[in-house]
């Protein structure tokens, strides 16, 4: 179009994305079988909330959390980043968290995760009056779920991506394993970082991103509830009882 113009044509530009370790799309800086989340952290009256989102699938999930379960959540889902409103830095009971999460951290102003604005944002978004069909959420995890789609719609300058409905996840709906002993364990990442020799790429057979990014979540995320458990054993035993 430029040089349809002329040589001495001005060309428009203009930031048009700002890529962060969370928000990464490119399919050849992504590994096609784990997810890469980008996770918000949320306070409101005393409680806390933890939603996360893969760019790149529309993956929207939020779960309440407190200090004692915030690290096992994390060490759950891994993300690439981790916003955070600058005043919970000086909460002494998450020095250590943030210790351990600060190549993933970043603080961003408290008034960017409020809930009453998170709510507004959300009903917008996905054009309803009111978020009660999605659950009943908390003021954390509305505040959660806004700073998020706020932050993806700042990087991304206005194109929002798909995203699915923020998916809530129960507290106690999973078994909680810490980072530490999740390490230890080897379930998707041996003690040196690699995936080869983990448990995971013993048992992963699948062969599509899809199917290897779910396997992934169910080893990272074991069920507590014994239907959900059962259901998920009959179609196991579905598929090896009738191979075709």
């Amino acid at each position: 179009e430029a040089k349809k113009r002329g040589p001495k044509s001005v060309v428009a530009r203009d930031v048009v994305r700002v890529v962060t370790p969370g928000t990464i799309t490119e399919e050849t800086l992504l590994d096609a079988t784990q997810n890469n989340y980008l996770a918000v952290l949320a306070e409101a009256q005393g409680a806390l909330a933890l939603s996360w989102l893969d760019i790149s699938t529309g993956a929207f999930a939020v779960q309440p959390a407190d200090t004692a379960s915030l690290s096992a959540i994390l060490a759950r889902i891994e993300p690439g980043e981790l916003l955070i409103p600058d005043r919970l830095l000086q909460f002494e009971a998450l020095f250590e968290l943030f210790h351990d999460w600060k190549d993933a951290l970043v603080p961003l102003p408290s008034s960017k995760f409020d809930s009453e604005a998170g709510r507004k944002k959300l009903e917008s978004i996905y054009g309803v009056a009111s978020l009660d069909s999605f659950g009943d959420f908390s003021r954390a995890e509305i505040a959660a779920c806004g700073a998020l789609i706020s932050y993806v719609e700042l990087t991304q300058k206005g194109r929002l991506p798909h995203l699915d409905q923020p998916r809530q996840v129960a507290d106690g709906a999973v078994l909680e394993i810490d980072r530490a002993p999740r390490r230890n364990l080897e379930m998707t990442r041996t003690l040196s970082g690699d995936r080869a020799g983990s448990l995971l790429s013993s048992i992963d057979r699948t062969i599509t991103g899809a199917g290897g990014r779910l396997l992934s979540a169910w080893l990272s995320a074991p069920l507590t509830n014994v239907v959900e458990i059962n259901v998920r054993l009959d179609a196991v035993q579905y598929f090896c009882e009738d191979a075709s």
